[in-house]
Formats: C-alpha cells, sequence, structure tokens
C-alpha cells in the first residue's frame, strides 16, 4: 500500500470520527477514480460514471446506431463541479427520504409530530428539503469492474425521525442497468420514499440532432391517470384521467414529446409547455416488475432506446428548464448549455405526499417501521434501432 493512501485513510477515519460520519468513510478512499474523480462500472454495451455527490449519475456512454458513442445524461466533466453550483442540487443523484413535493413540513407519526427542515418559501418540501441525501457526499461501500453501492447514514437530518441505514446499488449487465435503493429504519418508523433522478438525451446532444428531448417519443403504458397538482405543482390530492388522444396520453401510443407539449394558444411562434408531472403506474394485479416497462423513451436520431422496469407505482416525468442555473453540455456533448427541453427525467417513486392524504390508505407503504426493510427496485433495459 502506498504512503499517500495510507495518508488518506487515516484523514478520512479522522474526519468520519469528528464529524460522526459514516464508518464507510475509510473504505471509500481505497477505491479508484478516473481522471475526473468518477467512480467507473461498464458492462457490455453500457459504460456508467458515478460521483460521491448524491451518488449521482454524471455520465451514461453507448453507442448509437451509427456505431458513435454517445453520452445520454446531464452532468459534469469534473465530479467536484457540482459542489459550487447553485442550481438543481438532485441533477441525477439519489432523492431521500422523500421524493417530490410534501404540502406541508408538518406531519405526525404515531401521535408525535415532526417538521421537516425546509428553504422554500412557500413551506413546502421538495425531495427531502434542504438536508435531502442528493446534497449530501455519500461513501462507498462497494466497487467492482460492474457494480457499486453507495451507502447512507441518516442521522436524523433535517426534522425526518429515526437515524436509518441507506444502500444504493448501481449494477451493469450487458445493455442493462439495474438499480436498488434500499432503507432501514432505526429507533422509530419514518416516511419514506427514495428515488434516483436522471436527465436523458438519448442523441447525446448530437450537432446533427434538435439538442432538445422534443423529437424524442414517449409511452407510459400503465399511465391513464395522473396526479393533480395545484399553480405551484404540489399536489392536491386528487387524480385526474388523461384522455386517449389527449396530451397527457403517453398509455395508449408512442407519443412524440414535442406533439404533447405544444402549445396551441401561441399564434405567433411554435411555443411548447413544460411537463413537470407525476404519472400513477396502475398495473393488472397481481404483478411484477419484470412483466412489462413502465416508461419507453425512444429517439429515432440515435435509434437508441431505454425501457424502465420497476417496482414503484408512480413516475414524475420532467422535461429540463434552463434558467440562470443551467447547465453546461459536457466535453463530449459539444459547447454551449442544455437548451429548454434539452433533456427528461422519469423519476420511480412513491405516490407524491402520501403523507399528508390518509385517504389514499397507503400507510404501509408510506411510513417504514421498524420492523421490515423498504426496497426499491429498478432496470433500465438499452436496445438500439
Amino acid at each position: 500500500m502506498q504512503w499517500s493512501t495510507i495518508v488518506a485513510i487515516v484523514f478520512a477515519a479522522i474526519k468520519s470520527a469528528w464529524s460522526g460520519g459514516s464508518p464507510f468513510a475509510v473504505q471509500t478512499v481505497l477505491y479508484p477514480l478516473n481522471e475526473e474523480n468518477k467512480y467507473i462500472i461498464e458492462s457490455e454495451g453500457v459504460r456508467l460514471a458515478f460521483t460521491l455527490n448524491g451518488g449521482a449519475l454524471s455520465n451514461l456512454w453507448i453507442n448509437d446506431t451509427h456505431g458513435i458513442e454517445r453520452d445520454i445524461v446531464l452532468g459534469f466533466d469534473q465530479a467536484d463541479d457540482v459542489r459550487g453550483w447553485v442550481g438543481n442540487p438532485w441533477l441525477n443523484g439519489v432523492i431521500g427520504r422523500v421524493a417530490g413535493f410534501l404540502k406541508d413540513p408538518d406531519y405526525e407519526i404515531n401521535s408525535v409530530r415532526y417538521t421537516i427542515a425546509t428553504d422554500r418559501p412557500d413551506r413546502t418540501v421538495y425531495n427531502g428539503g434542504e438536508t435531502g441525501w442528493g446534497r449530501r457526499v455519500l461513501d462507498v461501500a462497494s466497487h467492482s469492474q460492474n457494480s457499486i453501492t453507495f451507502v447512507v447514514f441518516d442521522r436524523g437530518w433535517g426534522g425526518f425521525p429515526g437515524k436509518p441505514a441507506g444502500c444504493i446499488t448501481h449494477t451493469v449487465t450487458p445493455y442493462e442497468w439495474q438499480l436498488s435503493l434500499g432503507l432501514v429504519a432505526v429507533h422509530s418508523p419514518t416516511p419514506v420514499s427514495l428515488s434516483q433522478q436522471v436527465f436523458w438525451n438519448l442523441d447525446g446532444f448530437s450537432s446533427t440532432s434538435t439538442k432538445t428531448v422534443l423529437e424524442h417519443t414517449l409511452k407510459l403504458p400503465y399511465s391513464g391517470l395522473r396526479f393533480a397538482v395545484d399553480q405551484d405543482g404540489v399536489p392536491t390530492g386528487d387524480i385526474l384521467s388523461n384522455p386517449e388522444n389527449s396530451a397527457f396520453d403517453f398509455w395508449s401510443k408512442h407519443q412524440r414529446i414535442g406533439d404533447a407539449l405544444r402549445d396551441g394558444s401561441s399564434r405567433t411562434r411554435e411555443r411548447y409547455r413544460q411537463l413537470d408531472d407525476t404519472f400513477l403506474v396502475m398495473r393488472p394485479q397481481p404483478w411484477k416488475m419484470e412483466d412489462g416497462p413502465a416508461a419507453i423513451l425512444a429517439s429515432e436520431h440515435s435509434g437508441i432506446q431505454v425501457e424502465l422496469f420497476t417496482n414503484q407505482e408512480s413516475l414524475h416525468v420532467h422535461t429540463w428548464k434552463a434558467g440562470p442555473d443551467s447547465v453546461d453540455l459536457k466535453r463530449g456533448q459539444g459547447q454551449g448549455r442544455v437548451p429548454d427541453f434539452g433533456a427528461v427525467s422519469m423519476e420511480m417513486q412513491n405516490w407524491p405526499d402520501s403523507l399528508h392524504h390518509p385517504e389514499w390508505q397507503r400507510q404501509h407503504e408510506t411510513i417504514l417501521g421498524t420492523n421490515r426493510i423498504y426496497g426499491s427496485y429498478s432496470t433500465f433495459k438499452f436496445s438500439i434501432d
């Protein structure tokens, strides 16, 4: 073992002990990083790069229909670039303890009142609040050529009860990426709905493409329903239908995203509305996640298709909106910034804001007791046309 490695281990141990952090902080420094300070896993057809910041997926490389390697997700060239960025703190990272909106930071479990820390002026909580897992530097428990496991020791961050241990495992097999999110509640029950955010552009922002996902097609075979939201995007508790051939009809056919989002009220030039909605995943009972994909995203330009299989019962679909904190394209994706509608995410999760809607009778799926283990499992299957 090199002297530099020994020094790194010693400093990691001191830092972990001093801050009350994870016992895996020492182990993390043993695993190799590439020149961009990222962890690489790969198998036939796919290669992924992750950072410690929220366990974020920073790159996903795959060859398109012309044999050209494309990086088809948003991210940063250097792993540490995310720390200085003031935009979306969950960009391509794990989301916990609760994905999506909570309309109120106050809630009760077993007659005990809790308040989640939030930095939003409307007092809503989004993706775990100001101390959500996507904002944390995680540790690595194991890393091999085709797999990596991040661990989280949540010491009651941000007003959530208990001190649960979380585990995020990514594994790749030929043309597949498997994601497992697990959590064990310690001391007291806790609300939980974990997810992983990934913003996709299956063309890799190719110069011969539109550099948006408006030409991509999306199908959500089991999503004839979606959750109603208020003017701020917070779920109201109502559920809406997605009639056939409507703008939200992604269930009956593969719909071009640009067609679904076209704003017909504009007569001067073509405009599009943003997609920022949570869809129910209503599968015939009984079901297994392997029975069929909950989402299918495809690009005719690159010939790349990704199918998402998941055991979760809703999907938050979100098109990218550029702004003052927009993201630069990575070196392998070209020059400039990611434009409006430059990417789309499909975040698998529990029903949004279930904590404040007891009428849904989803207490068992919303609150994790100390007598069981939470598990969210998803598989992304890639194919080339």
